[in-house]
């Protein structure tokens, strides 16, 4: 079983200031972009498409827009009504109707039948935008509907908000008719995969309805409930229900206290890689990017657990960290089939594309990295920890910094560029280094390690323009793709280590100007030990800069920045 979709909420259309603008632009590329890696099933909008019943035109423009760039099928993408998709002076005593059944335990819906009604109709703005982006007519004739996914998997539809009369007042006393829920569940079958997806969240109801509507759900094998309304992600398990609940933030991005954010579903039972992916619009970067708010989710990714949704029963004992910042995305199946690496947790450093020139830039980046190594690697209990890297030098540096040298689990792939393959241990090109080191009595140390070019003097001079000693390590003819294998790696580590090792506490200051590939770069920043050595700094090189090496940070206040 294997399914994969795009969750939004709370579209608030009518709210289409320059900064939604931009977000929605943004947001429906990154969409795109993320479909054309990984095709989605099938996508769900969890209700307030308007603002205060205005708006619809807007909400089908984006709407109709999103299908047609991920080219999802219509009969794929279900939308369910919020509080904001209805007119609130419908019928003119809406607020009398809905105030006494607000008293009500659990709704007698016969009774109350010619009520309910009337409060339905009260939605028909949105019922009539629903039949213009699916071409096809909401159910409205009954409160809540079923329908199928695909064989084996159902999408329930959950109208909590038929009911809504006051925002500002009605937590905690909604009604959903719980006869209403158990009449269109009779047809779901315990064994199917059963979404419910609705705006409200299940606090947000009616407490004797809430208790009942988790025994249904219980009952019924429902697996997961997938709303918004609240503005924020999300993700926690009902034991009562036996349930995932999760909750979308919001689609504007005009309020700061609200972010915009969007998530994508994925189970696929036979990898074991059943997920929620939590996505923010982040102001900073002005671009979309994993959402760190989330608590229970690391980095944004939060893994499904039970037999339902996973194959292997066993933890998962594998850990991939997606560190390719550049280029085409890292092909997981591809890694995992040629590596043997199955039942894994995978990660993904949340930015790509990524050229850096500002100091601002590099500030940004550099904080992004120490929360990713803090809210992953850190935190990890696997056997081993597998990391697949493409990305700027200083990155890469100060990545195996925060690692340090006393992980033994940490697993360091290299991608050879001119033959387009990950390599980790194939063979051992016995690549020998030689060393030369120019002592000038200096207590200053710079180190240039020159395997994928050479490293002249001259560049070093422009930016330490102090006497310095210089010590070297320097394969013959430097050149890109060079010394990719585990073996060559350590060796040369080791080499390094061993004399930085033997000198270090002679110096108040090392600069390292690195040259090599992205697995050496990860190992040269763990040997530099944050309790012995002095303070380090790291470069950047450009050749079209006028002075081409730019100091980017002290490795030492990397936690400061």
């Amino acid at each position: 079983m294997k399914y994969r979709w795009l969750h939004l909420s709370d579209l608030h259309s009518y709210c289409n200031g320059i900064k939604t603008k931009v977000m929605r632009d943004a947001l429906i590329d990154e969409v795109e972009e993320l479909n054309n890696e990984e095709k989605f099933n099938f996508m769900i909008i969890t209700g307030d498409i308007s603002d205060k019943d205005s708006g619809y035109d807007l909400a089908e423009e984006f709407i109709l827009e999103l299908i047609s760039r991920i080219e999802i099928d219509k009969e794929k993408v279900f939308i369910i009504p919020g509080n904001h998709d209805l007119n609130r002076n419908i019928p003119d005593d809406r607020g009398d109707i809905v105030k006494r059944l607000w008293e009500s335990g659990v709704l007698d819906e016969e009774e109350e039948f010619n009520n309910i009604k009337s409060l339905i109709y009260a939605q028909n703005n949105f019922f009539n935008t629903y039949k213009n982006i699916l071409e096809r007519e909401y159910p409205k004739e009954n409160i809540h509907f079923v329908e199928k996914l695909m064989e084996g998997a159902n999408i329930i539809h959950l109208n909590t908000s038929w009911m809504c009369y006051d925002s500002g007042v009605e937590d905690g006393k909604i009604h959903v008719g719980i006869n209403s829920v158990y009449k269109c569940l009779e047809e779901v079958s315990k064994e199917d995969f059963n979404i419910v997806i609705g705006h409200h969240t299940l606090d947000d109801l009616n407490q004797y309805e809430r208790s009942h509507l988790k025994a249904i759900f219980k009952s019924k094998g429902i697996d997961m409930y997938l709303g918004g309304h609240c503005h924020k992600a999300i993700i926690k398990q009902d034991r009562i229900a036996n349930m995932e609940l999760c909750f979308c933030k919001q689609a504007r991005a005009d309020f700061d206290d609200y972010p915009a954010g969007f998530i994508i579903g994925n189970i696929d039972i036979n990898n074991n890689q059943s997920y929620y992916l939590f996505y923010n619009w982040s102001t900073k970067f002005a671009k979309w990017m994993y959402d760190y708010s989330v608590e229970e989710a690391k980095h944004g990714k939060y893994y499904l657990k039970g037999e339902k949704y996973n194959r292997e029963k066993s933890k998962k004992v594998d850990t991939i960290i997606d560190f390719k910042l550049m280029g085409m995305p890292l092909d997981y199946d591809e890694i995992k089939s040629k590596f043997n690496l199955t039942n894994t947790c995978d990660y993904k450093f949340g930015h790509k594309n990524v050229y850096l020139k500002t100091e601002n830039e590099w500030k940004l980046y550099l904080k992004e990295l120490v929360t990713f190594y803090d809210s992953i690697i850190d935190g990890i209990r696997s056997d081993n920890i597998h990391i697949f890297p493409i990305a700027q030098i200083p990155l890469l540096i100060s990545l195996g910094y925060l690692m340090q040298n006393d992980s033994p689990n940490i697993k360091v792939y290299q991608y050879i560029e001119n033959e387009s393959k990950w390599v980790f241990d194939e063979k051992n090109d016995n690549i020998q280094i030689e060393e030369s080191f120019s002592d000038k009595n200096s207590d200053i140390l710079a180190l240039a390690l020159q395997i994928s070019s050479y490293i002249n003097e001259e560049d070093i001079n422009q930016v330490l323009e102090q006497n310095y000693d210089l010590l070297s390590f320097k394969i013959n003819n430097p050149k890109l793709s060079y010394l990719n294998y585990r073996e060559d790696v350590l060796r040369v580590k080791n080499i390094v280590k061993d004399k930085l090792d033997s000198i270090y506490n002679k110096y108040k200051e090392i600069h390292l100007f690195i040259a090599a590939p992205a697995g050496v770069c990860i190992e040269i920043g763990r040997i530099i030990r944050y309790s012995m050595y002095p303070n380090t700094f790291i470069y950047n090189y450009n050749s079209t800069d006028e002075v081409h090496y730019k100091k980017i940070c002290n490795l030492k206040n990397l936690r400061e920045i």
